[in-house]
């Protein structure tokens, strides 16, 4: 008989690893994991097996704010990091049934593996349900290596995603109360929405959003990465900032368009919901 499993417990919503030592023990995992030709999977292509693998870990390096890059090549090569670290078992198992149960029902793998195809060899769209099968057996494989008894399904996670939309939705309203609380009170004291913007964009490196909506880090941080395009965790976090700051503008200024493109888009957009 297996340990009985547990979720670890967060301490202030936080795990004790960065997303590059969780990624990188994910990595290890997922070697392994191909290795061991689980039954499960057999019937499915190795182009997908390999691809949603990828792309799950790398999903989860970037809801940690960072760039971990994983190919499917890397899964057959020995990888030189410097992030190498033992992860906890509990902790690991926890996280990955939290962040790819998210990523599964909230991203949509076959989309999330397509958009980023440049990093697997993808190129058609696959069946979500092989995709998904993939996903689950992987984290039943890291509950099995760590001798747990536990074995998740589908709707396991269903309703671990379930429940963390919920908490998600309700931290959400209650940051853009506070950030639409805070805009106001700007606005009310005289400062111009041209310079409240200009603030938020340098505190979060923002150079420009382009006419397409790309939104694009500022000349440093764009030689700093090697990209100068935003990725979504990023993105999200200012578009939250963005609606605040039109909500409380709008809401002082009826009638009247401010001089910035993003912030009239978004009040017209809330006023047509």
């Amino acid at each position: 008989m297996g340990k009985v499993f547990v979720e670890y417990q967060l301490e202030n919503g936080m795990v004790p690893y960065s997303g590059s030592e969780l990624c990188y023990c994910l990595t290890q995992y997922a070697k392994d994991y191909i290795k061991s030709n689980r039954p499960v999977t057999l019937g499915i292509d190795k182009k997908i097996r390999d691809a949603v693998l990828v792309d799950a870990i790398n999903y989860l390096g970037i809801a940690g704010y960072y760039d971990y890059a994983l190919y499917t090549n890397d899964l057959y090569e020995e990888r030189c990091n410097i992030y190498e670290k033992d992860v906890e078992a509990q902790c690991l198992l926890t996280v990955s049934v939290n962040h790819f149960s998210y990523y599964m029902f909230n991203e949509g793998i076959v989309e999330s593996v397509l958009r980023n195809n440049h990093m697997n060899d993808c190129t058609e769209a696959f069946d979500a349900n092989d995709g998904a099968l993939v996903l689950l057996d992987f984290i039943n494989y890291i509950a099995e290596r760590n001798e747990y008894d536990r074995k998740f399904t589908i709707k396991d996670l269903y309703q671990k995603f379930k429940m963390q939309e919920h908490n998600i939705e309700l931290k959400q309203l209650r940051r853009f109360l506070e950030l639409t609380g805070e805009y106001n009170e700007k606005l009310a004291s005289g400062n111009s929405i041209d310079t409240i913007y200009k603030n938020m964009a340098r505190k979060h490196n923002l150079k420009c959003i382009t006419e397409d909506g790309t939104y694009l880090y500022d000349d440093y941080m764009s030689s700093r990465l090697g990209h100068s395009e935003m990725y979504y965790g990023k993105v999200a976090t200012i578009e939250r900032e963005i609606y605040a700051m039109a909500y409380a503008y709008g809401k002082l200024n009826t009638n009247q368009e401010s001089s910035i493109p993003i912030i009239d888009k978004k009040i017209l957009e809330m006023k047509n919901r």
